[in-house]
């Protein structure tokens, strides 16, 4: 995983918990890469999954909620990195097209090795959009996140829900947006 993901981690932790918390997960976390990250640099996803877990014990909540919230908090820092043109969508269901079909595009052509999550888009209608969350990273909580992120961006009130999931036993993990 790339280590722009480790760094907003680290900065979100400090933001809700403070700096002392992230020494604590780091410290606790015994990570192969010491808890040091650099934006550019790749890091094993285990170490990602284990602050996560860390953060779940520690402050009794879900990684559903974990992951969630760290997703809605990072969209408006990804937001800003994102390539030229990415800032030009502003409806929901746009931007999400745009994820897969401009966004990554872009990411793979500056980094060829990155494996990003990959949107099926199953339905539209002018209210709902409903896709299928593919990655083996499995942070489909992760993605409804982003989503929420998204909206509150845009402005546009949205619910979001998931009627298949991975971690639920499914096959897959399908993504319902729906506008309201």
């Amino acid at each position: 995983m790339k280590g722009i993901v480790f760094v907003k981690f680290g900065e979100f932790i400090e933001e809700l918990w403070g700096d002392e918390f992230w020494d604590e997960l780091l410290e606790e976390a015994d990570l192969p890469s010491g808890g040091i990250y650099t934006a550019v640099a790749t890091y094993d996803d285990e170490e990602l999954f284990t602050l996560i877990g860390l953060v779940v014990e520690k402050k009794n909540i879900s990684s559903k909620d974990a992951q969630f919230a760290f997703g809605q908090w990072v969209f408006k820092e990804l937001y800003s990195l994102a390539p030229g043109g990415a800032h030009d969508f502003k409806d929901v269901f746009e931007f999400l097209h745009a994820v897969q079909n401009f966004i990554h595009v872009e990411v793979k052509k500056l980094n060829p090795d990155a494996l990003l999550p990959e949107f099926e888009f199953l339905s539209e209608t002018a209210n709902e959009l409903t896709f299928n969350y593919q990655s083996p990273r499995k942070l489909c909580f992760f993605c409804e996140g982003i989503i929420r992120g998204l909206a509150e961006h845009t402005g546009q009130e949205v619910v979001v829900s998931q009627p298949e999931c991975e971690h639920e036993g499914d096959q897959r993990c399908v993504i319902k947006v729906e506008k309201v």
